[in-house]
């Protein structure tokens, strides 16, 4: 995977308009195909050989040998299937796209176009057929230029695609044959060189479909990475103090580091997917093994400030700068986290200057009505004044009625005193 990122949009920031917009472009693109497919599908009309798999058009298959079909069986999804395959340009150029010669794949995976992984499911052993796909099933709405990588199965070395350039419309054809199939081992019965191997390989398509915008592709062939190069009895443990794992032998440690370098891969397209919590428990299982990994602390700030988490992604980022000094796009992460934390203080500093009705300066003009605080705060002074004059008016109506009732006992003990005397 490269280490550029893409620009993420997260969708939930997108306005109902926008996303009308989008479903109108999406049932435009669809009615097109639609349209397409059935203009194949009138073509080869009456012409019994061909077979349309979808029943749409966009994909049709002749069958040039006739595979065994005395089982009855098909290889199913995951099997490990042996293959060889040319695909050409259909119309026009006939010039060679890619070709590979008894190749293993696993059914399902991705591993090859779409159009031969459906194709495959429905041919029989030693069958040999012709294809011809749509571009939904073949490179899709990017098409191929000249000097793309081909993404093969197997292949490191990045071989690259040197004929003329492939359109969004340019449809495909294949000539395919399947040899042979097996059903896909136990995980813990392979050798951990081949479980390494076959880790790889995922990575690579994986890093193959990200490159290609196709996100949840490649997420699925991380997927299937993480799986083969899961833990094994006695083998990989949990992480020491220190946040570093200790494994028992150089091979289980090339194993590990495989297996971080897919699972910060996988948190780049689950980012860019919008699956943020995915993301984030993606990076957090790498930084558990590897607290200084600069490329899953840059991916981290990312994913948080995705999800909001402005204050964690600039300390995220911050931490990435000090594992990476030297790497530019982290200092420009940085930056940016910088800026969305001013701006939230500011925010924050405004919004405490209105709850306390400070956010005038000066004194206010003659004409400007008072703030609903300033009301409250006069209002809650004017009746705390006011139950201060009831208590002492109480108070002292209390004392003026002691001293009347002295008083009346006071003149009729005179009284008496006069009237006997």
């Amino acid at each position: 995977m490269s280490e550029g990122e893409r620009t993420l949009v997260d969708k939930s920031e997108s306005s109902s308009f926008e996303d009308l917009a989008s479903a109108a472009a999406h049932e435009i693109d669809e009615a097109k195909l639609a349209e397409a497919a059935a203009l194949e599908k009138e073509k080869h009309q009456g012409t019994e050989e061909w077979q349309d798999l979808l029943g749409s058009g966009a994909i049709l298959k002749k069958i040039i040998t006739e595979g065994d079909e005395s089982e009855g069986l098909r290889p199913q999804r995951n099997d490990i299937c042996k293959i060889s395959y040319e695909v050409r340009h259909r119309d026009g150029n006939r010039d060679i796209v890619e070709k590979r010669d008894q190749v293993k794949i696993y059914l399902g995976d991705s591993e090859i176009l779409q159009g031969l992984d459906l194709a495959l499911t429905l041919m029989y052993k030693g069958e040999v057929c012709l294809l011809q796909m749509g571009p939904r099933f073949a490179y899709g709405d990017r098409g191929l230029n000249t000097g793309d990588s081909l993404g093969l199965v197997g292949d490191t070395t990045g071989i690259k695609y040197e004929g003329p350039p492939i359109g969004p419309d340019t449809w495909l054809e294949a000539k395919l044959e399947l040899h042979d199939w097996d059903e896909e081992p136990d995980h813990e019965t392979l050798a951990m060189a081949e479980r390494m191997e076959i880790g790889i390989r995922r990575r690579y398509r994986g890093n193959w479909w990200y490159g290609r915008g196709e996100a949840q592709l490649s997420v699925q062939l991380y997927r299937r990475a993480l799986d083969v190069l899961d833990e094994s009895e006695g083998g990989i443990t949990e992480p020491t103090e220190s946040g570093n794992i200790a494994p028992t032998s150089d091979a289980l440690q090339s194993l590990l580091d495989e297996r971080l370098r897919v699972q910060n891969n996988m948190a780049a397209a689950q980012l860019k997917a919008g699956a943020y919590d995915a993301a984030l428990q993606a990076v957090t299982h790498v930084l558990t093994c590897q607290p200084n990994n600069a490329k899953a602390l840059y991916r981290k700030s990312r994913i948080l400030t995705a999800m909001g988490r402005n204050s964690e992604a600039l300390q995220a980022a911050k931490a990435a700068a000090a594992a990476a000094p030297e790497d530019s796009g982290v200092h420009r992460e940085l930056q940016k986290c910088e800026q969305k934390a001013k701006r939230d203080k500011s925010v924050e500093r405004k919004l405490a200057k209105r709850m306390l009705g400070t956010s005038g300066q000066g004194t206010s003009s003659p004409d400007k009505k008072p703030s609903t605080s300033n009301m409250y705060v006069w209002g809650s002074l004017l009746l705390s004044l006011l139950v201060g004059v009831a208590s002492v008016i109480g108070q002292i109506g209390k004392r003026m009625a002691i001293l009347g009732t002295l008083k009346k006992k006071i003149i009729l003990n005179f009284a008496n005193r006069w009237m006997f005397k």
